[in-house]
């Protein structure tokens, strides 16, 4: 004898698609949001709590990290950002500091959520990295997926 599963019908499984697809625009524009912080919190840490050195600090970077959050009916993009001209030097280092994409993208895979990363960068030793987009992506994408499971969880509740 065949026992027949019901699954839930058409209509379930489209309201169910439709409450997902609704709530992935607050989940992009919440991870956008904990992304911005995250890198203000970042460029706190590597830049403006650290010992000053001969130059002045004009806060460009605070004021010029953005971000945004899309999302249509099946997909979802977080975008962070610093438009400073500078951003990259502190990110990533120079000279002889420097590090490479995937030296940077090592650390980011082993960063604790809501870690940042800390190289000993300060306004005297301004060559060394202080990477603050990197963790902030990392941390957004990490609450965004844990987000988007409980949209889903809830959506099947």
């Amino acid at each position: 004898m065949r026992v027949k599963i019901e699954r839930g019908s058409k209509g379930l499984w489209a309201k169910r698609a439709k409450a997902i697809s609704k709530g992935l625009g607050g989940l992009a524009r919440d991870g956008a949001r904990s992304a911005e912080l995250h890198v203000r919190r970042g460029l706190q840490i590597n830049v403006y709590a650290t010992e000053p050195g001969e130059y002045e600090r004009t806060n460009l970077l605070l004021r010029q990290v953005y971000s945004a959050g899309q999302a249509n009916a099946t997909s979802l993009g977080i975008l962070v950002g610093n438009r400073a001209p500078y951003a990259t030097e502190i990110e990533f280092g120079t000279g002889p500091y420097e590090l490479s994409e995937l030296q940077l993208a090592a650390y980011l895979e082993v960063l604790p959520r809501g870690g940042q990363l800390q190289f000993g960068r300060s306004g005297k030793a301004y060559l060394l990295p202080g990477p603050t987009l990197g963790p902030g992506i990392t941390f957004a994408r990490t609450l965004t997926r844990e987000r988007f499971q409980r949209l889903m969880q809830d959506a099947w509740a």
